[in-house]
């Protein structure tokens, strides 16, 4: 309740600050080095994306850009800036040279400070803020760059030496900003790919861990029953969606609950759980489950990033621009509109095949 308060007062201070926006980026904007013509691919060496977003979500949406820049520029450096150290974990694999932390927030004013300061040294051939918020603009203005990239947004415009208008060719979060690398290489047909990247050792851990956990012959479906706001479900329900879930099924399904600092016991006393702080590892786990079910959260975008096949129940947000990606992955408004018989069916078949 207390961290909805102050979402929402956040959500208010931003309206009513708007109107100075572009006066900030005014005072803080280094363009020393812009320059007014897009370099080519090939004049580009050093790249540095910004995304300073401490969402779980978020992050698993930021990959499919992450991997384009990658294939776009394979010759340029590229540096990921984002808010926290653990975040790093999520993009290893991908082709980031460097990652730098802004560490962005109030009570960590000078240490932001001091890490952007050490940044803007460098002068960067491209600066990419794919989700222009009022930080990642912010930490644009004060970083050195020739070319600075975004979408268009009217109030934080003039902060970047190009932006683009996006287009409605991809509604979902996850794709709808590589119409900038379209707009820097003029090429349209780069490949398009959600999935983060496991290691062979990361993924024989996670079988292990799941086998400890349960290796016998029934269906083995995980959830996770934490969410945000809105979107989270009473204990109750989540006991009548699992109840339902397992009327149709044609084989017998052993639950295992993922448990988190926020859910530290199981829906159900005597249910199998598991619970892991490394976010690797957690995938790896549920890559060896038959299937996961979840709201729209963190832990179901960590699971569609791994090639899990999800479930996901998105009672008050959009799936179309929020949704599950995966081959086998379905979006729900809610459990009665899930056929468990033909969906493992269909899923197990395809798998065998």
């Amino acid at each position: 309740m207390i961290r909805n308060i102050l979402r929402d007062f956040d959500r208010y201070r931003r309206r009513k600050m708007a109107n100075l926006e572009p006066f900030l980026y005014r005072i803080m904007n280094n363009n020393k080095q812009n320059q007014a013509s897009l370099l080519s691919v090939g004049e580009v060496k050093n790249i540095v994306i910004v995304r300073n977003n401490k969402r779980i979500g978020n992050m698993f949406f930021l990959i499919p850009f992450v991997k384009q820049v990658r294939t776009a520029y394979p010759h340029a450096k590229i540096t990921l800036l984002l808010s926290r150290p653990w975040q790093q974990s999520l993009f290893e694999g991908l082709g980031v040279d460097k990652f730098c932390f802004s560490e962005f927030s109030f009570s960590k004013g000078m240490k932001t400070v001091s890490h952007i300061q050490r940044l803007r040294k460098t002068c960067f051939d491209l600066l990419l803020v794919p989700t222009p918020s009022v930080e990642d603009t912010l930490i644009a203005s004060m970083l050195t760059a020739k070319n600075k990239v975004s979408p268009f947004h009217q109030r934080r415009d003039e902060t970047f030496t190009h932006t683009f208008y996006q287009p409605d060719s991809h509604t979902h979060t996850a794709f709808n900003k590589l119409y900038l690398i379209e707009k820097l290489t003029g090429k349209t047909d780069w490949p398009m790919c959600h999935q983060m990247v496991l290691s062979d050792d990361e993924l024989i851990a996670g079988r292990l861990a799941k086998e400890r956990v349960y290796n016998g012959n029934r269906l083995c479906v995980a959830f996770f029953r934490g969410a945000r706001g809105n979107k989270l479900l009473s204990e109750s329900d989540w006991k009548a969606n699992l109840a339902k879930f397992e009327e149709k099924a044609e084989r017998p399904i052993e639950w295992i609950e993922i448990l988190s600092p926020d859910i530290t016991k199981p829906l159900i006393g005597g249910m199998k759980t598991f619970e892991s702080k490394n976010m690797r590892h957690l995938a790896s786990f549920l890559k060896h489950t038959d299937a996961f079910l979840s709201c729209d959260t963190g832990p179901l975008h960590l699971a569609d990033a791994a090639g899990v096949n999800c479930i996901g129940i998105f009672n008050k947000t959009d799936p179309k621009v929020y949704g599950v990606l995966g081959r086998f992955s379905i979006n729900l408004k809610s459990i009665d509109e899930f056929d468990s018989r033909h969906y493992f069916s269909v899923m197990l078949n395809c798998v065998a095949s």
